[in-house]
């Protein structure tokens, strides 16, 4: 392991090189803003196994999950290309993930897009980019999350693995659950187990215990994201085929 994200893994903390932080949201001190450990594991493994030439990465911040995933990139036998979107990371982030990176002498790896993500991607696209890889933690609302895995579906390579962090927040488990209804996906790897259960989930969890009741409760109420396995931290699921769903093709979810 390099000595950035040694350090860091350490003292749970980060630097611009003035200021030194702890590894929080700055708006919301309870949030922390990076990747465990086994979360990081999970995310060298893929690159293991899919051996990318071209990555995406959406949300950088401290850059903790970049680090891992170009220290995996550089025991590859070919060049690789990591593309990061983060439209805050001067800002909010005070550049601290792009000095990481720098720091670690893996800055060479990494195409830097300080944009949107709906806007960087769809500009992948419009250049007829293929990805291998791709790494989804940022703005975690059930439309952004699902916009994103849009463009990532049309970007991704068969053999490729798409990889959802907090996937045990409502709205992007809620997106995993879609993309896994799409013939063309299967779960890959989970790592962590959830972090938080609704009150719904925990309703859901007791009566989906009883006997049927299909007349009385909606088929989705009784859905178990748990029996699905994929109620976890982070959640990855690997294209085995070209997406070839036709016109007017739905599912629920």
């Amino acid at each position: 392991m390099n000595a950035v994200l040694e350090r860091i893994l350490a003292t749970e903390r980060v630097s611009d090189g003035s200021t030194s932080l702890p590894l929080r949201h700055p708006d919301f001190p309870a949030l922390r803003v990076a990747v465990d450990r086994e979360e990081g594991e999970l995310l060298q493994q893929a690159v293991a196994d899919i051996q990318p030439r071209v990555s995406v990465e959406i949300g950088c911040a401290y850059g903790v999950s970049t680090l891992y995933i170009c220290e995996a990139l550089a025991t590859l036998p070919h060049a690789s290309r990591h593309i990061v979107i983060d439209p805050f990371q001067s800002t909010q982030w005070r550049g601290i993930g792009r000095r990481h990176l720098t720091d670690a002498g893996l800055d060479s790896f990494v195409d830097f897009r300080e944009d949107f993500a709906e806007l960087a991607l769809a500009s992948l696209l419009r250049d007829e980019v293929r990805i291998d890889l791709a790494f989804v933690d940022g703005w975690h609302t059930f439309d952004q999350v699902m916009l994103e895995f849009y463009f990532l579906n049309r970007l991704l390579r068969v053999g490729g693995v798409i990889v959802f962090d907090d996937a045990d927040r409502r709205s992007v488990n809620r997106v995993v659950r879609h993309a896994l209804t799409y013939p063309s996906y299967r779960l890959y790897a989970t790592t962590g187990r959830p972090t938080r259960v609704s009150a719904a989930g925990r309703v859901r969890r007791a009566l989906a215990k009883l006997p049927p009741v299909a007349a009385i409760v909606r088929p989705d109420v009784l859905r178990r994201d748990w029996d699905l396995g994929i109620l976890a931290s982070c959640v990855a699921i690997r294209k085995i085929a070209d997406d070839r769903r036709t016109s007017g093709w739905d599912s629920d979810f």
